[in-house]
C-alpha cells in the first residue's frame, strides 16, 4: 500500500499585501483568504494566520520598526483584514521658528453699544498708540526640528530653525527679548522688527469718517477739522485747512493754517495748566497781601476799636472789600483737579478761606502763613513752567485760544475772540486787524490795527511788567497793565502802554 497523499481540498490560501504611506512612517496590511474558489467565510475554519506568519511577512517587506502588537492580535482573530496599520514610525517634527508676540492692537473701530440712546459716532475710530516705556512685543524662542524614523528603521531628517536677527527700530529698544518703546507714538512691526512712529498723519479732514484723534505724539492733518470734532495731541500739531467749531488740545508748539472759527484751542498741556495756576495763586496772594496792608493802615492810624479782634477785623475786610476771594478760591480748586501733586495750599484754602471756614483765621499771623505757603508753591511752579510752547495761526473768529508761550497771528487777524498767551501775542501782517474780544499776555501784545471806527470794544491786557504796542487803535480800545486800566477815547497811532516806576499807567500815543 503506497504513501497516503495529504488532502489539500480544505487548505486555506492567503494573499497578503502590504502598503505604505508617502513617507513610509505607516505600513498597512491587507489579507485575503480563499479555499479552492469557494468563499472561505462559509466554512467555520479555525485560526487563519499565526504570529510567526505575520512576522515572516513583515520581515520579507523589511519592516523592522514600530510593529504594533495590538494590530497582530487583531489580525489573527479577525477574518476581515483591510488596510490595518501594522507598523508605525515617527514623523519628523518640524522646527518651531522664533517669532514675535505682539502686545498692542492694530487700528480698529471701537465696538458700538447699540442699546444706548445716543451714540457718539465721532469716537468710533481708534488709533493705536503707546506711551514711552511700554512693552510692545516679546520674542518667542522656537525649537530645532526633531528627526523622524520610518518603519524600515531609516532616519527621516528634519531641519534646524532659521536664524532670525530681530532688531529694534526707531522709538524702540530691545531688552531681554522684549521690545520697549522709548517715545510715545504709533507702534508698528514686521516679521523681524518693531518700531514707533512719532507722528500720525491724516491726509484728509478730521470728520465722522476719521473720528476724533487722540494720539500721544505728533499729529499732522492735511485737511480741516470739521464741526464737532476733537483732537487731543500729545506733542506738536499741524492743521493745514483750519478748525471749525471743534476742540483742539496739543502739548507742544503747534501751527494751524487757515481759519479758526467757533473753536477752543489749548496749546501747552501741563505747562498751560501750570501757568493758569500761577496766575490764580498770584492773584490770591495779591488780595491777601492787600488785606494785610489795609489792616496795618487801620491799625497804624488807630482806626480799629480796642474791642475788635484781629479775627473779626479780617472777616469784616473780606466780606466788605474782598468778596471775590471765595470765587477765586473755587477757581484754584477747580484748576488743581488736574494737579499731579498734593497741594498744601488747597488744604489751606478749604480750611480757612471758603465760606464759614473764614472763622478759622484767628489773626494776621494766619494770613502771613498763607502767603508763605503760596510763595513756596509759586516758587516750585515757576521752576517747572519754564517751557515756552507757541502757537502760530492765521485767523481766529469767536474762539477761545490759549498757549503756554507766544501766540503768533500771521494772517488777517482776529474777530471777537479771547486769547491768552503766557508770553506774547504778536500780529505779523501789516494789515492784521484785531476787532472785539479780549487778549491777555504775560509779557507783551504787539498789534497792527485794533478796533474799528464804530468803536467796537476790544481789550488788550498784560501783566504789570508787560507792555502793549499798537500801530493803530480806535476809540473804546481798553488797555490793561497789571491792575491799571485805560480806555482810549480817540483813534490814535504809534501807541505804547506800560507801567512806570510808581505803578502808574503810561500811554504814549499820537492822534490818528
Amino acid at each position: 500500500m503506497g504513501e497516503k497523499v495529504p488532502d489539500k481540498s480544505n487548505e486555506v490560501k492567503k494573499k497578503v499585501k502590504i502598503n505604505f504611506n508617502s513617507d513610509k512612517t505607516e505600513a498597512y496590511i491587507t489579507i485575503t483568504y480563499q479555499d479552492n474558489g469557494e468563499d472561505f467565510y462559509k466554512k467555520n475554519t479555525q485560526e487563519l494566520i499565526s504570529d510567526d506568519e505575520i512576522i515572516r511577512y513583515l520581515n520579507e517587506y523589511g519592516i523592522k520598526y514600530g510593529i504594533l502588537q495590538s494590530a497582530i492580535d487583531y489580525i489573527k482573530n479577525n477574518r476581515e483584514v483591510n488596510k490595518v496599520i501594522i507598523a508605525k514610525g515617527q514623523k519628523p517634527k518640524p522646527p518651531i521658528e522664533d517669532s514675535l508676540n505682539i502686545l498692542f492692537d492694530c487700528d480698529k473701530k471701537l465696538d458700538i453699544d447699540e442699546t444706548k440712546d445716543k451714540i457718539d459716532y465721532r469716537s468710533i475710530n481708534y488709533i493705536t498708540s503707546v506711551k514711552e516705556n511700554e512693552i510692545l512685543a516679546e520674542i518667542i524662542i522656537g525649537e530645532d526640528g526633531v528627526n523622524g524614523i520610518n518603519v524600515f528603521s531609516e532616519i527621516i531628517p528634519s531641519r534646524s530653525k532659521k536664524a532670525i536677527e530681530f532688531k529694534a527700530g526707531q522709538g524702540c529698544k530691545l531688552i531681554d527679548n522684549k521690545f520697549i518703546s522709548t517715545i510715545a507714538g504709533r507702534p508698528n512691526y514686521n516679521k523681524k522688527s518693531v518700531w514707533v512712529e512719532p507722528i500720525y498723519i491724516l491726509n484728509n479732514d478730521v470728520n465722522l469718517s476719521s473720528g476724533n484723534i487722540n494720539f500721544p505724539a505728533n499729529v499732522q492733518v492735511n485737511g480741516k477739522v470739521s464741526d464737532g470734532m476733537k483732537i487731543n495731541c500729545g506733542n506738536s500739531l499741524f492743521v493745514k485747512d483750519g478748525v471749525f467749531n471743534s476742540v483742539i488740545k496739543a502739548n507742544n508748539t503747534s501751527k494751524i493754517e487757515g481759519n479758526i472759527v467757533g473753536s477752543t484751542i489749548e496749546v501747552g498741556g501741563i505747562d498751560l495748566f501750570r501757568q493758569e495756576k500761577i496766575d490764580l495763586l498770584t492773584d490770591l496772594r495779591s488780595r491777601i497781601k492787600s488785606i494785610l496792608d489795609n489792616f496795618e493802615f487801620l491799625k497804624k492810624n488807630n482806626l480799629i476799636k480796642e474791642n475788635v479782634s484781629e479775627k473779626l477785623m479780617i472777616r469784616i475786610l473780606v466780606e466788605s472789600k474782598y468778596k471775590d476771594i471765595p470765587k477765586l478760591c473755587i477757581k484754584i480748586i477747580s484748576n488743581s483737579s488736574r494737579d499731579y501733586r498734593n497741594s498744601e495750599i488747597i488744604s489751606i484754602i478749604k480750611s480757612k478761606l471758603l465760606g464759614s471756614s473764614l472763622s478759622n483765621i484767628n489773626g494776621i499771623d494766619d494770613l502771613k502763613e498763607i502767603i508763605e505757603k503760596i510763595d513756596n508753591e509759586l516758587l516750585e511752579l515757576n521752576e517747572e513752567a519754564k517751557n515756552t510752547i507757541d502757537l502760530t495761526m492765521e485767523y481766529g473768529q469767536e474762539s477761545e485760544i490759549k498757549a503756554a508761550g507766544d501766540i503768533v497771528i500771521t494772517g488777517k487777524g482776529l474777530f471777537t475772540s479771547h486769547l491768552y498767551a503766557k508770553d506774547n501775542i504778536k500780529f505779523t501782517s501789516k494789515n492784521a486787524v484785531c476787532r472785539g474780544g479780549h487778549l491777555k499776555a504775560g509779557k507783551g501784545i504787539f498789534a497792527t490795527i485794533v478796533g474799528n471806527e464804530s468803536g467796537v470794544v476790544t481789550q488788550l491786557e498784560v501783566e504789570k511788567k508787560g507792555e502793549i504796542k499798537v500801530d493803530i487803535a480806535y476809540q473804546n480800545t481798553i488797555f490793561i497793565v497789571g491792575n491799571r486800566k485805560h480806555i482810549l477815547d480817540k483813534a490814535s497811532k504809534n501807541i505804547h502802554v506800560y507801567l512806570d516806576k510808581d505803578g502808574s499807567i503810561v500811554i504814549n500815543k499820537l492822534l490818528l
